[in-house]
């Protein structure tokens, strides 16, 4: 788990933030800083209203909250953290089994959406980040102890660029997804 991430447990939290749209909702948080429900809403293709409500659905479990000035609709709204975690190994019983499943597939489905949109606009880019953006496919043959020394090792070679807010970052920085997966190649047969 990388600092600042919000780790969770509760599986009606999972539950909570499978949903698509507050999975969109949190990530365009993420990348305007604050936004109303209505900004919120127009980036994510839901009323204003659904997405107050999804706001407030998130807020529950401590992934956003209200941020300073504005009324109604018209209050804006951040993210807590800058990110998220949960162990689904860690899911003890049925119901946070399949909260963890559920919310695994949503984020697996959301970055799947986005490396389709990129390679689909590439073009579109300038030729700087171009260069910069990256898809790899590399298969590692490596013990499960490896494995989570390497994911640390990741997580502590991001750890500097993890910024809070726009301020922190450099005036010509924008916001990117990197998207890590690790998991075994091959299941064991049922």
């Amino acid at each position: 788990m990388a600092d600042g991430d919000l780790l969770l447990e509760d599986p009606r939290a999972l539950r909570a933030l499978a949903h698509p749209a507050r999975l969109a909702i949190l990530d365009h948080l993420g990348a305007a800083g604050t936004a109303t429900a209505t900004a919120c809403g127009a980036a994510v293709g839901v009323s204003p209203s659904a997405a107050s409500y999804h706001l407030r659905a998130l807020a529950r479990y401590g992934l956003v909250e209200e941020a300073e000035g504005g009324r109604g609709r018209e209050r804006p709204w951040r993210s807590r953290r800058l990110g998220f975690s949960f162990d689904p190994a860690a899911a003890a019983g049925p119901a946070a089994e399949a909260a963890a499943l559920l919310l695994s597939s949503q984020l697996v489905e959301s970055g799947e959406r986005w490396t389709r949109e990129h390679v689909h606009g590439e073009s579109r880019l300038p030729q700087e980040w171009r260069r910069a953006s990256h898809l790899a496919n590399k298969t590692l043959v490596l013990t499960a102890a490896e494995a989570e020394e390497l994911v640390a090792r990741l997580e502590a070679v991001l750890q500097p660029y993890l910024r809070s807010g726009r301020d922190e970052a450099p005036e010509d920085a924008r916001n990117v997804r990197l998207l890590l997966r690790l998991f075994p190649r091959e299941l064991p047969p049922s």
